[in-house]
């Protein structure tokens, strides 16, 4: 029997299926043909709910064995980046110290792949560090050159709205390089933005966002060595 192979000897959910029936528990000649009607529709009836309630705990468990499947990618954390070499190895050395696996695309083999497909293979994660950096300097072309700012690449900015979107904003750690007239992205409101400081101290709101989003990290392997 199915339901035996899916939940098992001992379900209760056998034990129901049993019990519904189909015809009156007493009958006699002459019986009106109405009652039988009324057993059979009954019977139908607890039989679809009790095929419905199992439906939904298979359902349940089909989201807690993604949930599961999410977690075992946990551990690989995509680094977006743009032209700063030492934002962008001071973020992988701390991911990699506090035991998560760095996923920086370049590095990575491409297999044949455009940069496109080889970021849609690479960004299937649960967590991402997008880096801000001064890479480039822009200003509307109605104002002056003296009206400047310095922001992100754009591919930078576009990455940062793709996982935005596909994580949400908890799952994306933002960490920015601080210039003066540096401009922020400015279509993502309610998105913390965390400075890129000498001390080192955006390392642990690292792990302090990370440990927010269920990840098992150690603060203090970030000291000493």
């Amino acid at each position: 029997m199915i339901i035996r192979k899916i939940f098992g000897d001992s379900s209760t959910y056998l034990t129901d299926l049993k019990s519904i029936s189909f015809k009156p528990g007493v009958s006699f000649a002459g019986m009106d043909g109405s009652i039988y009607d009324e057993s059979w529709s009954k019977g139908q009836s607890k039989m679809l709910n009790l095929f419905k309630t199992m439906e939904e705990e298979l359902a349940l468990d089909a989201n807690k064995t993604i949930k599961k499947d999410r977690t075992k990618l946990s551990n690989k954390i995509f680094i977006v980046h743009g032209h700063d070499e030492e934002m962008k190895q001071a973020a992988a050395r701390t991911v990699e110290k506090i035991g998560l696996v760095s996923i920086i695309l370049h590095e990575q083999r491409n297999e044949g792949r455009t940069i496109i497909e080889k970021f849609e293979d690479y960004s299937d994660v649960n967590f991402a560090i997008v880096l801000l950096s001064p890479d480039d300097i822009a200003y509307p072309k109605d104002k002056l050159p003296e009206d400047k700012k310095f922001r992100a690449r754009q591919n930078v900015i576009f990455e940062l709205g793709f996982f935005v979107g596909k994580l949400g904003r908890e799952h994306v750690f933002i960490l920015y390089r601080e210039e003066h007239n540096f401009e922020f992205p400015s279509d993502y409101s309610g998105i913390c933005y965390t400075p890129y400081d000498s001390k080192g101290q955006w390392r642990f709101d690292l792990v302090g966002e990370l440990k927010s989003c269920s990840y098992d990290v150690d603060a203090n392997k970030l000291i000493g060595k």
